[in-house]
């Protein structure tokens, strides 16, 4: 006669993972999104950025025509001498862009309301024309675009 082993005499087969195991992998989830969660938020405000910079970007080239045709930059603002009206230049982030005697003024709105950026152009014709560039807050623009010292 075969010696037959019921069902109760194997051993059992373990299926599925321990409570240490499934512990283990919620702390290191956790881990991972407490370091990743503040570096994404810093990296779209750093991407939304971009949308300020370029807001401001086409009057410098209008306020440069402009100061070689008056000799300088008082007479350069919004609407006049070739600088176009700002009114059409909001976007998502770009709450106000403004131009006043060779200063072009950017801030923005939503996620980037406090964040603005100010470049003044200064220089003629013959000596040709610089541009110095204030940001508040300063850490969150591209590094170097931004002169002032915090």
């Amino acid at each position: 006669m075969k010696n037959y082993r019921t069902l109760s005499q194997y051993p059992a087969i373990r299926k599925g993972f321990t409570l240490i195991e499934l512990m283990i992998v919620i702390a290191i989830i956790a881990i991972l999104a407490t370091i990743a969660i503040p570096s994404y938020q810093n990296y779209t405000k750093r991407a939304a950025i971009s949308e300020l910079l370029q807001a401001g970007a086409p009057y410098k080239a209008d306020v440069e025509l402009c100061i070689y045709e008056k000799g300088g930059e008082k007479d350069c603002s919004s609407g006049a001498n070739g600088i176009a009206e700002p009114a059409k230049t909001k976007g998502k982030y770009v709450d106000a862009v403004t131009v006043s005697s060779g200063t072009i003024s950017v801030t923005g709105k939503g996620s980037l309301s406090g964040v603005s950026y100010s470049t003044k152009a200064t220089g003629n014709a013959s000596e040709g024309i610089s541009w110095t560039t204030t940001c508040t807050p300063k850490d969150i623009f591209p590094a170097g675009f931004c002169d002032n010292k915090e």
